[in-house]
């Protein structure tokens, strides 16, 4: 509950007026004050007819009262320039009859409405004119309800202490049998703690608030308590607990016509909806905040919508939405609140404190900051022209943008399927190979092995017995020979085709090629596996066991080494493949890269992975890091 509380006069007779001019004035005024909520309109041509009766009367106080009045109804329809006016016209009246708690509330209302507009530069000073008088004339009540207001402004610039240090003040001062503003400050005040992520504060002034207010017949004080529930809950981030309350408060506030309000609620509905994805209702709730905030002119609760648009369009993938209310947002965001508007408001509170002291410095000042304020409107008048053309250019650099950005998003779809072209080629050439290499492997399994056994069996029907010493040897070498034949094609078959992945899958695959290698030639090839086992479809196991091999074939063939090393290190979402010799290295150009390279190179583009090379005189390291959440599904 942000309050910003409007001072009502409420004085219904005064000595210095004959009971006969202001009896009809007060009745016309009394008749009009309960029409405010109900029938504005009404209400206002009311106060008008009484301000009329006044003039004729010469009635000061009647002319301050109906002309305050109607500056109340117009601010809580949010004209606030329209409520400026009036409490301006009010105030010589209120001053010339010395009548200091009208001037002082005056004061207030004028502050109030400045802060509805956003216009900052225009708050404080006001304030500070309503607090000292009623600091003089001793009026508490009052002076509580202007500390309020003060800790709202506070409120909006983000500076909490200073909003809770003006809370307190309010509390220490309110009367204690006006439960009504007592209500409102411990609610404001948790709200305050909020902020401050105190939460067992805030909930326990909103009880306190709400224990005040239980036996008052007040919508505004119902509103509130609902509100602040709403935002006690939006804290937490508990979305679906403050829903309710919020739609409570929108249902109690349609019955008081407090324009403000309901367009608060409406953007905290919006930004609640928002968050439990709801994005209809969270939508609707933004776009009546927005048509509200521009006919009240209400600058900051419009950026905000359109900021929760924004967000919600892209969530949506709506590009062009989300750009549009991005926009919009950033426009109206620079119009409000900046630095120099702190250092300003910073200053005036000096000034105020200092006023005790020495009002004539504080009366320079003042005059110093009017005249550079005029003159900073003459130079605003010579400037418009240079703002219109950069609007306009601003405009057409948004639309060149626009236009920028669709031509992206084709030539991203032209790329992925160009992309999924390429993948879909390397599929067929990888299947293609293997479905290549197994019917070799088969061939061989079958032919010639075949053969080979076939040779075998029938020189093994040839007694060695009847040879002479020199055919039994050259019979026994040839014995041998088809034996290690055979075995070399088995070897050649099993790796042109790895049955082992498809029985026991790739890490012990690639143990067994390796040790199988380690016995066969002259090198040592440490196999290593680290992290969790990941199962993968054969097929593309078979790709990683092709890229092993590839490499580990490459050392034994060209590096001359005496050490390898194969390490598969598996962490979460990512593998990591590591293949290193001590051999003799060498220079790696991709334009003269030999057929063992471009396999390795087509594979490693076909499950999108990365490929680090490092070739130095003691040795080659190859570093594949592969993605398993991006890798093709085949």
């Amino acid at each position: 509950m942000k309050v910003v509380s409007l001072i009502l006069l409420l004085i219904m007779s005064q000595p210095f007026f004959s009971q006969k001019d202001s009896v009809l004035v007060n009745a016309l005024l009394d008749k009009a004050y309960p029409l405010e909520t109900s029938n504005p309109q009404e209400a206002l041509r009311l106060y008008k007819k009484a301000y009329e009766k006044s003039i004729k009367m010469q009635f000061d106080i009647g002319i301050v009262k109906s002309l305050q009045y109607s500056g109340i109804v117009h601010s809580d329809l949010a004209n606030y320039d329209s409520a400026i006016y009036y409490y301006k016209k009010a105030l010589p009246y209120s001053i010339e009859a010395n009548y200091r708690r009208g001037s002082g509330g005056l004061y207030i209302n004028i502050g109030n409405a400045y802060q509805y507009k956003g216009d900052f530069n225009k708050v404080i000073d006001n304030y500070i004119e309503g607090i000292k008088i009623f600091e003089e004339i001793k009026d508490s009540s009052r002076l509580g309800m202007s500390y309020e207001n003060l800790a709202s402004f506070y409120s909006s610039l983000k500076n909490t202490s200073k909003e809770i240090e003006y809370l307190k003040k309010s509390l220490k001062v309110i009367p204690i049998n006006d439960k009504s503003r007592q209500s409102y400050a411990l609610g404001d005040l948790g709200l305050a703690y909020i902020k401050l992520d105190q939460f067992d504060e805030a909930l326990s002034n909103f009880k306190k608030a709400e224990k005040l207010s239980k036996n008052l017949d007040d919508k505004r004080l119902d509103f509130f308590a609902q509100r602040n529930y709403g935002e006690y809950y939006l804290a937490l981030k508990q979305f679906k607990e403050a829903i309710p309350h919020y739609e409570k408060a929108l249902q109690i506030i349609n019955q008081i016509n407090d324009a403000y309000y309901k367009n608060d609620v409406l953007l905290q509905l919006g930004q609640a909806y928002s968050e439990i994805k709801n994005y209809p209702k969270a939508i609707a709730y933004l776009d009546e905040a927005v048509t509200l905030s521009k006919l009240n002119n209400s600058i900051e609760i419009e950026q905000k919508a359109h900021w929760s648009l924004s967000k919600i369009y892209e969530s949506l993938n709506r590009p062009q939405g989300a750009y549009t209310e991005l926009l919009l947002s950033t426009q109206l965001k620079d119009s409000l609140l900046n630095e120099s508007h702190l250092k300003q408001i910073n200053l005036l509170e000096k000034q105020y404190e200092s006023e005790k002291k020495d009002k004539e410095l504080a009366k320079k000042q003042m005059d110093l900051e009017h005249n550079q304020l005029e003159l900073s409107k003459k130079n605003n008048q010579m400037t418009l022209a240079t703002i219109g053309s950069a609007l306009l250019l601003l405009i057409t650099l948004g639309l060149w943008y626009v236009l920028r950005q669709r031509q992206r998003l084709k030539h991203i779809e032209i790329s992925k399927l160009k992309q999924q072209q390429d993948i879909t080629k390397l599929q067929a050439l990888i299947e293609g190979e293997e479905k290549e290499r197994n019917r070799l492997a088969e061939e061989l399994h079958d032919g010639i092995n075949g053969d080979l056994s076939s040779i075998k069996y029938q020189l093994s029907s040839i007694s060695a017995d009847e040879l002479s010493t020199i055919s039994k040897s050259i019979f026994e070498k040839a014995v041998a020979q088809i034996d290690h034949s055979c075995q070399q094609v088995r070897n050649i078959s099993h790796n042109l085709s790895p049955l082992t992945i498809r029985d026991f899958g790739l890490m012990t695959s690639i143990k067994n090629y390796c040790s199988k290698l380690e016995s066969i030639h002259p090198i040592h090839i440490n196999f290593q596996q680290f992290g969790t086992d990941v199962s993968l479809p054969k097929n593309i196991e078979t790709v990683i066991y092709r890229i092993v091999q590839e490499l580990v074939n490459n050392i034994i063939k060209h590096a001359q080494a005496t050490e390898a090393l194969v390490q598969i290190n598996t962490h979460e979402d990512m593998m990591f493949i590591t293949v290193e010799d001590n051999g003799k290295g060498f220079q790696n150009n991709p334009n003269n890269a030999g057929i063992g390279l471009k396999n390795i190179a087509s594979r490693i583009a076909f499950l999108n992975a990365q490929l680090e090379e490092e070739h130095t005189a003691n040795g080659t390291t190859f570093t594949i890091n592969i993605n398993l959440n991006t890798i093709p599904t085949i």
